[in-house]
């Protein structure tokens, strides 16, 4: 469950506590996913790979490098589409653009990356098919200063433990730190079940335990959009019209152009 979400469940009689009142300094932001079909194979290795693309963070040939989709004679590519935000360093709203908007720019970046054997007219490997995955409140930002505002697996609440990559351990947001915290989370559990020492709750930061004491516990918010909505959920969606309407009126933030940055020209 993205920070986020969880910040949404927290009762009105935990609200006011320091150890759930740390999760506000903590903000997921959007990420965008792609997978594309091409007419043919593209050089690449078997291994995901980093790009040099101020876009395209991470990038792999899916019909190498994942069985269900071998093929060798059609790349299928799978792509990491960040930052897309300002507060991931982005100078544009990504989420808010067109489908077509997103893989337009993505043809572009791909044409510098590899001229020799894609176009951004289409010329060369010919694009067959495209799905553009927008995930609006991903991992959190892992801005300078965050850390310290990671909650530890363990809480102050007995029977109730925390997981998840924002939770405190030594990774980023990401699928390892998902893993880890899960690992942590059960080690919590089984110490406590077996009547041993944990490692403690993580200290809360002093900023935080101040704005606690004028803070006014409130009822959860619970979860904003319709039940077949999967962004609601914080998972992410082929959004449609539909789609796009919805996340405007639950989570109006992500629809907001930036102020005062100019946007580059499409390619």
């Amino acid at each position: 469950m993205p920070v986020d979400i969880m910040k949404r469940f927290v009762p009105k009689k935990w609200s006011a506590m320091p150890f759930f009142r740390q999760m506000d300094e903590l903000e997921g932001i959007p990420v965008i996913n792609l997978h594309m079909w091409f007419d043919k194979k593209l050089k690449n290795v078997d291994h995901l790979c980093f790009s040099r693309s101020p876009l395209l963070s991470v990038y792999a040939d899916m019909s190498t490098t994942c069985k269900e989709y071998y093929d060798e004679e059609k790349s299928m590519l799978e792509l990491v589409f960040a930052p897309c935000s300002p507060i991931a360093g982005g100078n544009v709203n990504w989420i808010k653009k067109s489908n077509e908007e997103i893989i337009e720019a993505t043809m572009g970046e791909l044409a510098r990356l590899f001229p020799t054997e894609i176009a951004a007219d289409g010329s060369k490997a010919k694009l067959l098919k495209y799905a553009v995955v927008k995930v609006p409140r991903s991992v959190y930002a892992a801005i300078p200063g965050r850390n310290k505002y990671r909650p530890s697996q363990e809480t102050p609440i007995p029977n109730f433990s925390l997981c998840g990559c924002y939770t405190s351990q030594k990774y980023l947001g990401s699928m390892e730190g998902a893993i880890l915290a899960g690992k942590l989370a059960a080690e919590v559990i089984s110490d406590r079940a077996a009547g041993q020492p944990t490692k403690g709750i993580k200290p809360v930061m002093d900023d935080v335990i101040a704005k606690c004491k004028t803070f006014e516990p409130k009822e959860p918010a619970g979860l904003k959009g319709s039940d077949d909505f999967a962004i609601t959920f914080g998972a992410g969606d082929v959004m449609g019209s539909k789609g796009e309407k919805e996340l405007a009126v639950n989570d109006p933030a992500q629809m907001e152009e930036p102020t005062g940055v100019a946007e580059p020209a499409m390619a």
